[in-house]
């Protein structure tokens, strides 16, 4: 099973209706979803640069190098393209959560 599509399942077992906080539903989305991504980008940013680093030193390359450094095709690509999906996944959970009914009876 794939990262993005283990979270959709884990989301789709919530029970119990949706608690919020704010007066607007819309609005506690949207700062959950910002919340989500700024989580995501602090921990992808400190493993970038601990990586860059690690590998810097131990290869000898700059960074710009290794930055330029770009996959296209292959399984690399494919992972990244995995990665992303399940990224999405994470940061629209809240619009994916079925206890969050939408108005005029959709999701």
């Amino acid at each position: 099973m794939k990262s993005a599509d283990a979270i959709v399942s884990l989301i789709e077992l919530a029970r119990g209706e949706r608690r919020y906080s704010l007066e607007s539903r819309e609005t506690e989305e949207v700062l959950n979803i910002a919340l989500a991504l700024l989580s995501e980008l602090g921990v992808a940013f400190d493993r970038i640069d601990r990586l860059e680093r690690v590998l810097a030193e131990r290869t000898g390359m700059h960074v710009a190098d290794l930055r330029a450094i770009d996959y296209i095709d292959g399984a690399a690509a494919q992972e990244r393209e995995e990665a992303m999906n399940a990224l999405i996944a994470r940061v629209l959970r809240i619009r994916l959560d079925p206890r969050t009914r939408r108005e005029g009876g959709s999701k």
